[in-house]
């Protein structure tokens, strides 16, 4: 994974973690339509690693063809960020970083390739980029993060 367009949750959890800067070792481009930035900008400082990132130019924004009659019926079901992350990505072709349930079964349904936050720690792990001290730290944190994730996957995590 090279590109993908990302909804607000999981962005927000690494930023609560102070964990964001995990993401350039596994995506060369992060995009967010301004719903999603409109979730995250209020509650950060201009010299959080989110403003570093969208200065660096990893974290894109960019805008959805809001014409597209799929976006009323998704803003029908989801909020505004997934709404247009999901039609986002579906209009580029990109994968979705999404952990929702709502939103995950609607981009599902859509036929969206999708990952998650623990999906993302996982190809970490694999790539040798997230050595196993540190991933069972980030778990750890998201935890104490109140970040939900099933016993199931966080024991794959772990393995």
């Amino acid at each position: 994974m090279e590109i993908i367009v990302a909804d607000s949750s999981p962005l927000i959890a690494l930023l609560n973690i102070h964990r964001l800067e995990l993401l350039p070792a596994l995506f060369t481009t992060i995009i967010v339509p301004p719903a999603v930035a409109n979730e995250i900008e209020p509650g950060e400082q201009p010299d959080s690693p989110w403003f570093m990132l969208k200065k660096r130019d990893f974290i894109r924004i960019a805008h959805c063809n809001e014409n597209d009659s799929r976006l009323t019926i998704l803003r029908l079901q989801l909020d505004a960020g997934e709404s247009e992350a999901i039609l986002l990505a579906k209009q580029r072709g990109l994968p979705l970083l999404i952990d929702e349930r709502g939103g995950r079964n609607m981009a599902r349904d859509m036929g969206l390739n999708i990952v998650g936050l623990v999906g993302v720690l996982l190809a970490l792990k694999q790539k040798g980029r997230l050595p196993t001290n540190s991933l069972i730290e980030v778990v750890e944190t998201l935890e104490c993060a109140r970040f939900r994730m099933s016993k199931e996957l966080k024991a794959l995590l772990l393995q």
